[in-house]
C-alpha cells in the first residue's frame, strides 16, 4: 500500500492513464488523474478490491480516448491506426502486381531487347527467380513504415510515396503496373496526416461519392443515348452498383468504401485475367477505385464511433461539458453501483 492509500496496481494504472494522455495539457491531466484517483479511492473504502474498480473503468486507454472526446481533442491513436492500416493494404497490392509482373508481364508489354519465346514469356522463366523477386522491391519500400519507429513513419511513407511515383514515371511500360501502388503510398502517406488535423469534412466524402458513382452516371447516359446497350444484369453492375457505392460514401457509410475498395481489387484481378485492350485503362482504374476505398474505409469512423458507444465496460464519463458545449472541467467518475461488488451485495436483505 503506498502513502497515498492506493495499492500498487491502483498507482501503475494511474501512471498509464498519465502516459496515454501526455498530448492533453498538463493541468488538465492533473484534474482528470485526480478525479480517477479519487474515485478508486471511494470504491476501495466502500469494500471493493482493486481489481473489481479498474475492470469497471476500464483500460487506461479506453478511459484516455474519452477523455479527449468530451475535451474535443483529437483520437491519439486513431492517425496511427489509418496509417497502418493503408500501409498494408499497399503492401499487399504491391505482392499483387509483383506476381503480376513476374509471371504477365511480356505477354503484354514487351520487355526488349530481350524476346522469349511462347511457351516462356513469364519473367520468372526468362530471367530466372533472382530477377523475379526484385519486383518485391516496391512493396517492400510500401511496408518498410510498418517496422520503423513510430518517430520516423510518417517521413518513411512520405519518402516512399516519392519513390515509388518516380519509379512508375520513369519505368516506362513497366511503371504502369506499379501506379496504383503509388496512388496506395500517397494514400498512407496523406491520410493519416489529414486526419490527424482533422481536414476533410463532409464535402470530402461528397466528392468521393460523386467520383465513385461517376462511372454508373456515364453508363447511364451512353445506354440512354443508344451508343452503349446494357441489358439488365449490366444495369445492376455498371450503373446501380457504382451509384449506390457513391451514394453511402457520401453519406460516410464505410460499407461504400468497402464497397468500392472491394471493386476496384476486383477490376485489377480480373484485368490480369482477361488482358486486352483496354488493360491499363481498367488495371488504373481499378487501382484508383481501391486507394479511395480504401483511404475511406481507414479514415471514417466506425459506425458506433460516438462518444457514448466508446465510453469503458462499466465505467463513466471522465469529463464534463458546460451548457453552452464547451468543454468544462472533468467531473469525478461516480462509483460503480454496488450490484458490482458480487453477487452477495445484490441479494435483497433478509
Amino acid at each position: 500500500m503506498s502513502e497515498d492509500g492506493l495499492p500498487e496496481v491502483a498507482r501503475t494504472y494511474l501512471r498509464a492513464l498519465d502516459a496515454e494522455l501526455s498530448d492533453v495539457p498538463s493541468g488538465t491531466v492533473e484534474e482528470i488523474v485526480a478525479d480517477v484517483r479519487a474515485h478508486i479511492a471511494d470504491a476501495l473504502d466502500s469494500g471493493r478490491s482493486a481489481d473489481e474498480v479498474l475492470a469497471g473503468l476500464g483500460a487506461a486507454r479506453d478511459v484516455a480516448r474519452q477523455a479527449r472526446e468530451e475535451l474535443g481533442l483529437p483520437d491519439q491513436d486513431r492517425p496511427a491506426r489509418v496509417g497502418r492500416t493503408l500501409s498494408l493494404v499497399a503492401a499487399a497490392v504491391g505482392v499483387l502486381i509483383a506476381v503480376c509482373v513476374s509471371f504477365l508481364l511480356p505477354s503484354t508489354v514487351p520487355v526488349e531487347p530481350i524476346q522469349a519465346d511462347a511457351g516462356e514469356q513469364g519473367v520468372l522463366h526468362r530471367l530466372g527467380p533472382g530477377i523475379a523477386l526484385l519486383t518485391l522491391l516496391p512493396a517492400l519500400v510500401a511496408a518498410a513504415p510498418l517496422v520503423a519507429p513510430a518517430r520516423v513513419r510518417a517521413g518513411l511513407r512520405l519518402a516512399g510515396a516519392i519513390v515509388l511515383t518516380v519509379f512508375a514515371c520513369a519505368a516506362g511500360e513497366t511503371g504502369l503496373y506499379y501506379f496504383p501502388l503509388a496512388l496506395m503510398a500517397w494514400a498512407a502517406a496523406l491520410v493519416p496526416w489529414a486526419v490527424r488535423r482533422g481536414a476533410g469534412g463532409r464535402w470530402w466524402h461528397v466528392l468521393a461519392g460523386g467520383f465513385v458513382a461517376m462511372p454508373g452516371v456515364l453508363v447511364a447516359v451512353a445506354s440512354a443515348g443508344g451508343s452503349v446497350g446494357v441489358g439488365w444484369a449490366g444495369a445492376a453492375l455498371w450503373i446501380a452498383g457504382p451509384l449506390a457505392a457513391g451514394a453511402l460514401c457520401a453519406y460516410r457509410f464505410r460499407v461504400g468504401y468497402a464497397v468500392t475498395a472491394f471493386a476496384g481489387a476486383l477490376v485489377m484481378i480480373l484485368a490480369m485475367a482477361e488482358r486486352g485492350f483496354l488493360f491499363a485503362a481498367f488495371w488504373l482504374f481499378g487501382g484508383l477505385y481501391l486507394a479511395l476505398g480504401a483511404a475511406g474505409y481507414a479514415a471514417s469512423r466506425a459506425a458506433g464511433g460516438d462518444p457514448a458507444a466508446s465510453r469503458p465496460p462499466g465505467g463513466d464519463p471522465v469529463t464534463s461539458r458546460s451548457a453552452d458545449g464547451d468543454p468544462a472541467a472533468p467531473a469525478r467518475p461516480r462509483p460503480a453501483p454496488a450490484t458490482e461488488a458480487g453477487p452477495e451485495a445484490a441479494a435483497p436483505a433478509g
